[in-house]
């Protein structure tokens, strides 16, 4: 009797052990993948594991802190890149707009009323080609709380690129973008993926040589309830022994003073955040493709806690 009775006792305490201790794996396993929601007990008494979750959460607040701070660290860097592409785009309007005003000064005597309504059509024109061009670049760096909506991918990529398109006019690149018709929506944060999108894409125009070509494709998935977005450049491609740590932080093949290492590194984390993957094959010298695969409406996901 004694016998059982310790057999069972030894099996009630290995069974409530165990359960616990799968309870901190999967919550890991969780944090691993990007999810850094706190764990919730599932016993509302103190137990020998409690000590183990507190501590843990503590550390989700510290990941999801530095998390944060890596987030907004890139899209500063992203800024002074687009910065730089704005600038340059900027002259030509400008130019335009002093070359009519001066013509308009001088000239204003002998100009016909429908010349000079033309020429004041002009100058408008080029403003609000100049107002555009700057409002693109301040609504990607307005800073905003993490909201989930529904998203129409496709445009959510074409909004991209044309918040990129002075860069990689400056990179004389030529772009091709296809998008499917009739994607289902996805939900997840649209400022943050435009984040993801757009560290690819400048990447890509990065990567290759003058009048070099990327391809954007947006389609449905060969995984169901997700969609995929293809990004290829015909670039410098990317070295076998360097691939499998590109997505690690800090991590850079640029030269000095080229590139932070973070910004795959936040790409990777938005997108597990938003329960999507992203992945990248490459043959040094000939190509690069990007794939960023993410859920479908029907497949929610998280991101409360990005």
């Amino acid at each position: 009797v004694y016998l059982l009775v310790l057999t069972y006792i030894i099996y009630f305490l290995s069974q409530r052990f165990m359960k616990r201790l799968n309870f901190l794996v999967n919550s890991t396993q969780r944090i691993a993948r990007g999810g850094f929601s706190p764990i919730v007990p599932v016993r509302k008494t103190r137990d020998e594991f409690t000590t183990v979750s507190v501590a843990i959460n503590r550390m989700l607040e510290e990941l999801d802190s530095r998390q944060t701070a890596m987030v907004e660290s890139h899209k500063l860097k992203a800024i002074g890149t687009l910065t730089a592409g704005v600038a340059h785009e900027l002259n030509n309007p400008i130019n335009n707009i002093m070359l009519t005003a001066y013509s308009l000064l001088e000239e204003y005597e002998e100009l016909s009323k429908r010349d000079m309504l033309e020429m004041i059509n002009d100058l408008i024109k080029e403003a609000d080609r100049s107002r555009s061009i700057v409002r693109n670049l301040l609504d990607f760096a307005r800073e905003s709380e993490s909201v989930s909506e529904l998203i129409n991918l496709g445009e959510l990529v074409e909004e991209t690129l044309k918040l990129a398109s002075n860069q990689i006019k400056v990179s004389d690149v030529k772009v091709d973008i296809s998008v499917q018709p009739n994607l289902p929506q996805i939900r997840g944060d649209k400022q943050k993926l435009k984040q993801v999108f757009l560290n690819i894409i400048l990447n890509a125009a990065d990567a290759v040589q003058k009048h070099g070509e990327i391809k954007i494709d947006v389609e449905q998935a060969d995984s169901r309830g997700f969609l995929a977005v293809h990004i290829r450049d015909n670039g410098c491609g990317i070295a076998d022994h360097i691939l499998p740590y590109i997505f690690d932080p800090f991590f850079t093949a640029k030269k000095p003073g080229k590139g932070s290492g973070l910004g795959l590194s936040v790409s990777h984390g938005i997108v597990n955040i938003h329960g999507g993957r992203i992945h990248v094959e490459s043959e040094e010298g000939k190509y690069t493709r990007f794939t960023v695969l993410l859920p479908t409406v029907d497949m929610p996901a998280d991101i409360s806690r990005s």
